[in-house]
């Protein structure tokens, strides 16, 4: 009998360690969701051409893309119709994750993931739109899954997707005059770090034919990942 009631109390001393694992869990999990929801802010335009042009130094030059400069073509774009659509096919947007991918040809792109309160990029939401942005499309879940774990397999040890969280989005679909964002890779000349900025153009802010004054609206990340509780 005293060794039922031993097993007995240990059962329940389990279940209440249990359950209060569970519930700090739940709490860290509200509580990143909270927090994701937040990042990125914007940035100065004359921040952001010091960092791309950074960025563009040590890969070797411009390689046929543009800076806010006028030096090229952007590869990575996505327009606001696009955008609008991706970011609602979501019930509950947390942010946008931008991940790096690599596809059979061995051509790199930039995939655009809507995220809700789960923060998994992979799961499989009914609706949920991938857009793969050297083209402006939609993608599938499974080319679009495939493509960056093509990316992850090459850069094991790398920066693998940004995050701009749901504040930062809105702020980028409610530019008056919204009509497209460009997706550009960037380097933070005070850390280092990697980054990745959202540049937003307006119909009355074009790329070509600007006069000197004129400026884009550009948004830094500043949450590289991994590490971080979004994957």
């Amino acid at each position: 009998m005293r060794s039922l009631v031993v097993a007995i109390a240990t059962f329940l001393a389990l279940s209440v360690l249990s359950c209060q694992d569970t519930r700090v869990e739940d709490q860290k999990h509200e509580t990143d969701v909270a927090v994701y929801r937040n990042f990125g802010h914007q940035i100065p335009y004359e921040t952001g051409v010091q960092w791309m042009e950074y960025y563009q130094q040590q890969q070797g030059g411009v390689q046929g893309r543009k800076n806010l400069l006028g030096l090229g073509l952007f590869s990575y774009t996505i327009s606001a119709p696009q955008m609008e659509a991706m970011t609602a096919s979501v019930s509950d947007l947390v942010g946008v994750a931008f991940h790096w991918a690599i596809d059979d040809d061995g051509d790199t792109h930039i995939i655009a993931i809507p995220v809700d309160p789960t923060l998994r990029l992979w799961t499989s939401i009914p609706g949920r739109i991938y857009i793969d942005s050297n083209t402006g499309n939609a993608i599938s879940q499974t080319v679009a899954q495939a493509w960056a774990q093509n990316y992850k397999d090459e850069h094991p040890t790398g920066i693998w997707f940004h995050f701009f969280g749901e504040t930062v989005i809105n702020q980028v679909l409610a530019v008056p005059y919204f009509n497209s964002v460009d997706i550009e890779p960037a380097i933070n000349i005070l850390n280092l770090l990697p980054q990745m900025l959202l540049i937003v153009w307006n119909e009355d802010l074009l790329p070509f034919g600007r006069s000197e004054a004129e400026r884009a609206t550009v948004f830094d990340a500043s949450n590289p990942c991994p590490p971080c509780a979004c994957e």
